[in-house]
């Protein structure tokens, strides 16, 4: 990021300054304690009654000791300055790395919890708008209402925590896993997105899974929502849901345009968008971290005749 590294910059020149401050003190210091040293040496040598050395030639050798301790000083701050450098970017590097890990996380929780708090908000602010307009609701109608709106609150609620987990760069989810039947939770949510007549769900064995509910449903909703998006209106939707080996795959295939294949992994990435995204480029980013957290992997690849997208998920069953 531009502002950590920016801010890496003006630490470690302030921590290249004060090293390089203490190390010309003391070469200021040292020069001066052995320029007097060299000088009262030779002093010394020439108030010998047998001196070999004039006070012309003393003042010569004390020239050019001079000259020599400068340059020896000056090599060894240069030294200083270049090891200073590098070991001060690494500290200050070090320095900020706890406050650039804070940083992300939170804005990891924050992008994502906005991405993914608008369906169900969306869902809840269009059920009240409904029952407010409608003046001659019956009690039992309202009453559902406030029944669906619970369970789009409590989804939240669940859906908040483990954000809050996963922006913790957690490996792993708390909590004890939910026996889940997968059939019945994706038809739950064609329905909740309106997609029944559209979608096709095919099963091949189990579709028992152990494993954390939120994060499924989390994932699912993303590659159905981006298998209705990217595919061409009114074509279907097929969700293959297979069974083998202690592994469950779900894929979701639309009938739309490709993708390039330079970008197939990259849609991965935060906030990276493609041609066709309309979006924030945060959706599979997501899928992928939580698929990943339930150790399994996830692959996006182009249909035969580029005639649409599979998204395929596969979790050990548990």
């Amino acid at each position: 990021m531009k502002l950590f590294s920016s801010a890496i910059a003006k630490l470690a020149t302030w921590y290249l300054i004060i090293l390089m401050a203490v190390s010309l003190l003391f070469s200021i210091i040292i020069f001066q304690v052995a320029q007097s040293e060299i000088a009262s040496r030779l002093s010394f040598i020439v108030n010998q009654p047998d001196s070999f050395l004039s006070s012309l030639q003393a003042r010569e050798q004390l020239e050019i000791a001079t000259a020599s301790l400068v340059v020896s000083l000056g090599y060894i701050n240069l030294v200083v300055l270049l090891a200073g450098g590098a070991g001060a970017y690494l500290l200050a590097k070090q320095t900020l790395k706890p406050i650039e890990s804070a940083h992300e996380a939170q804005s990891r929780f924050v992008s994502n919890a906005s991405h993914q708090f608008r369906t169900p908000l969306a869902i809840m602010k269009a059920e009240i708008e409904l029952a407010l307009s409608d003046k001659g609701a019956k009690k039992s109608e309202l009453k559902q209402t406030l029944v669906s709106n619970l369970e789009e609150v409590n989804h939240l609620s669940d859906l908040s925590s483990m954000l809050l987990e996963l922006s913790q760069n957690k490996k792993a989810l708390s909590g004890t896993p939910d026996k889940i039947n997968l059939q019945i939770l994706l038809e739950d949510i064609v329905d909740s997105q309106g997609l029944g007549k559209r979608t096709e769900i095919i099963v091949s064995g189990s579709p028992i899974i152990f494993s954390y509910e939120t994060a499924i449903k989390e994932i699912c909703y993303i590659l159905l929502d981006n298998a209705q998006k990217h595919g061409s209106a009114g074509t279907p939707i097929i969700i293959d849901l297979k069974e083998d080996k202690g592994v469950i795959s779900i894929s979701f295939s639309n009938q739309g345009g490709a993708i390039e294949q330079t970008q197939l992994q990259k849609v991965f990435e935060r906030f990276y968008r493609t041609k066709q995204t309309e979006g924030y480029g945060l959706g599979l980013p997501l899928a992928k971290q939580l698929v990943e957290v339930l150790g399994g992997t996830i692959s996006l690849t182009n249909l035969p005749q580029d005639k649409g997208v599979i998204a395929e998920v596969v979790l050990p069953k548990r």
